[in-house]
This record gives C-alpha cells, sequence and structure tokens, in this order.
C-alpha cells in the first residue's frame, strides 16, 4: 500500500475515533448534567450521580451512583440511594425539547426515612417537588415509555416515642407511557408522577412495619 494511501486511512481512523470519544463524552455529559441540574432544582437538596455511561450506537447504558441528599439537619446524608440502573434513550431527542425514553429499569433502590418533630426528611423533599411550578427547572418534555422500579427497600427511623427504626421492603412499581397520558408532559409533571408512586408504594409497606410513627412520616408525604 502507498504510504500517502496508508497515511490518509491512519488520519481517518483517527478522526473516526476521535469523533466518536468526543460523540460518547457529550452524551453521558448531557445525561449527567441534565440529571444532576433537574433533580436538584426539583428537590431542593444536590442530586448527583458518579457516572453515566451510554452507547452512542443504541442508546442504551447505565447509571452509576444515583443519590439524592438529606435536608440539612437529619442523621444520614442521602434520602434515596441507587446503586446502578439501566436506561434506554433515544439519543437524537437529547438534543430537542422532547426528550424520549424508552425505558428504566431500577433494582435494589434504597429510601431512607427519618421522622422528626415536626417533620420528615421526605416531606420536606416531596414539600419542594410538589412546590416546583412546570417548566421552571426544565422546559423540555419528557417522555418514559416504561419504568420499573423492583427490590427496593426503605429504611424507617425515628426518635419520637423513643429510637425505633425498621427496613420493609417497596412494592414492585411498573408505570407506562409516562409523559403521554394527558398529551405531552414537562420533566416536572413525570418526575412529581413517580414520586407519589414511590411514596404510595413506601406508605403500604409502612403500614405493615409495626412503627407507629414511621408510618405517620410516610402518611402525611402529601398531607
Amino acid at each position: 500500500m502507498p504510504k500517502g494511501i496508508k497515511y490518509t486511512l491512519i488520519g481517518l481512523l483517527i478522526i473516526v475515533g476521535a469523533g466518536f470519544l468526543v460523540l460518547t463524552f457529550t452524551i453521558d455529559s448531557i445525561v449527567s448534567s441534565n440529571i444532576e441540574q433537574i433533580g436538584s432544582e426539583m428537590t431542593g437538596t444536590p442530586v448527583t450521580v458518579e457516572n453515566v455511561s451510554i452507547s452512542p450506537f443504541s442508546g442504551s447504558g447505565t447509571i452509576q451512583g444515583f443519590r439524592i441528599a438529606n435536608p440539612d439537619g437529619y442523621s444520614q446524608d442521602h434520602a434515596v440511594t441507587i446503586e446502578d440502573f439501566s436506561i434506554e434513550l433515544e439519543l437524537f431527542t437529547l438534543f430537542s425539547d422532547e426528550i424520549i425514553v424508552n425505558e428504566i429499569i431500577i433494582s435494589g433502590a434504597s429510601v431512607y426515612v427519618e421522622q422528626k418533630l415536626p417533620e420528615n426528611n421526605i416531606r420536606e423533599i416531596m414539600s419542594h417537588v410538589n412546590s416546583v411550578e412546570e417548566g421552571e427547572a426544565s422546559d423540555a418534555r419528557l417522555i418514559i415509555e416504561h419504568f420499573v422500579l423492583e427490590n427496593g427497600t426503605a429504611d424507617l427511623y425515628t426518635e419520637v416515642g423513643g429510637e425505633r427504626s425498621a427496613r420493609v421492603e417497596i412494592s414492585r412499581i411498573e408505570l407506562n407511557d409516562l409523559g403521554r397520558a394527558s398529551g405531552q408532559q414537562t420533566a416536572e409533571a413525570v418526575i412529581k408522577q413517580i414520586a407519589k408512586e414511590v411514596a404510595g408504594e413506601s406508605l403500604e409497606a409502612a403500614a405493615g412495619s409495626g412503627v407507629e410513627q414511621l408510618q405517620d412520616a410516610i402518611r402525611d408525604l402529601f398531607n
């Protein structure tokens, strides 16, 4: 092979490889920043992810180290912890005003509920979530076609009436066509819907925990 052609091919491979790396980094960065920015504005506490890895070919990948921090004054650093979950999305929609996520599968989410007087950490977070108006955190519309949360647990703790704790399982949650049911919806509306479903399942689980104060902590989330 003539040297000129050989060097041209090598140059093209370098350009293609560099372009691939840039595209991969861009996608991962967009997903990570959207989660952290919108999540933090919705909850009023820092939302962070450790790593995002999305294939630029299939749009599928994983998100690792998802954390929702507790408000100030609580004993644990985080209210919600997910070690990793899978996601599949339509990549081209990341650059539009309507983001389409085909599927999110979460396994092993951990929710920490701490009851104080007169508040608890989850109610404080949810109060902020419910106060956010549509379009305030993001003007993008969000569609999640399939959402599953399974094998989740809630660690419940209170010192009201004496120190008490319990761990309960969160029932499997499966939702379809989020953001489509009543027309196109903003990211805030979809996030609120998911949060209410998770809280409802947590309430049902807490009802059998035998810890009355903890049951009240979850029951009051949306009052």
